[in-house]
């Protein structure tokens, strides 16, 4: 019997032992230790206590996201806080930010292991794990304005070493479909083309072609009598002179949006998914 509560421990301990060294390195965990080892434990600052508070109110007025913002002032001042990381952690993933959800609820459960409802916290973790989108690759960009994720590459280049290698492609709209509807078949991912609205967002006039290169490197430039166009999935709506006609960006000059014929046009896709 103590041979095997021997080897019982040192089992445990080899399945626990990455979590404990990534803990280790989490500068959270000395916020853990200080908070555990309290006695007795800091009462919340008044400052702190405001904006828990105003929390609550945002709560009541179902104003999730301004809740979010203030129980994140409070944990500002007072990051040991326990109820405040619970209670953010449940409207965030009432808002479907799970991965913010599961890190705040993760932080809870290390200040309170103990606590009376641990058990349940950590179902919700479970819970969210089982629904939040796969996060952003190193080949993709995790807008945090619009909780959009992208990938960096316009399609038929490749991400490496920081940038897009190879030839862009270019769709005709039909095509650009039926190439998001493969991606997304064969990754598992719901890979997308963007509306036009998504598609602008990411229009950045400081930059010729207009957009982030260091969000979106070596995106094709075009020229002035050449322009690169890309897809939206957005119809013109409206207009019987562009009846046959889909909204593109055109990130050569300003990112100004036109239509361009579904039929005939021929442009290139940077596809989108859905974030948290």
């Amino acid at each position: 019997m103590k041979y095997f509560q021997t080897w019982l421990a040192v089992i445990i301990f080899l399945i626990c032992a990455p979590a404990i060294a990534d803990n280790t390195n989490d500068p959270f965990q000395d916020i853990v230790t200080s908070y555990r080892a309290a006695n007795p434990k800091p009462r919340l600052p008044e400052e702190a206590r405001k904006f828990k508070v105003q929390a609550e109110f945002a709560v009541q007025e179902k104003q999730f996201d301004k809740a979010v913002e203030l129980y994140g002032k409070a944990l500002e001042i007072a990051p040991w806080w326990p109820e405040g990381h619970f209670n953010r952690a449940l409207i965030l993933g009432e808002t479907k930010k799970y991965w913010d959800a599961m890190l705040e609820m993760k932080h809870y459960l290390l200040l309170v292991p103990d606590a009376p409802d641990a058990s349940a916290a950590q179902d919700k973790i479970y819970q969210w794990e089982g629904v939040a989108p796969p996060k952003a690759g190193d080949a993709e960009f995790a807008d945090q304005k619009t909780g959009l994720i992208w990938r960096r590459c316009a399609e038929g280049m490749a991400y490496s070493g920081g940038t897009c290698t190879g030839t862009a492609r270019e769709f005709t709209y039909e095509a650009a479909l039926q190439h998001a509807a493969s991606q997304a078949r064969s990754t598992g991912i719901a890979w997308r083309l963007p509306n036009i609205q998504e598609l602008s967002s990411i229009v950045d006039r400081k930059f010729s072609p207009s957009i982030d290169p260091t969000v979106f490197p070596a995106t094709p430039s075009g020229s002035f009598f050449s322009p690169s166009w890309f897809w939206s999935a957005s119809p013109v709506v409206g207009d019987s002179f562009a009846a046959n006609g889909i909204w593109a960006a055109d990130f050569t000059h300003d990112g100004g949006a036109s239509f361009s014929n579904r039929f005939t046009g021929s442009n290139y896709v940077r596809l989108v998914r859905s974030g948290q």
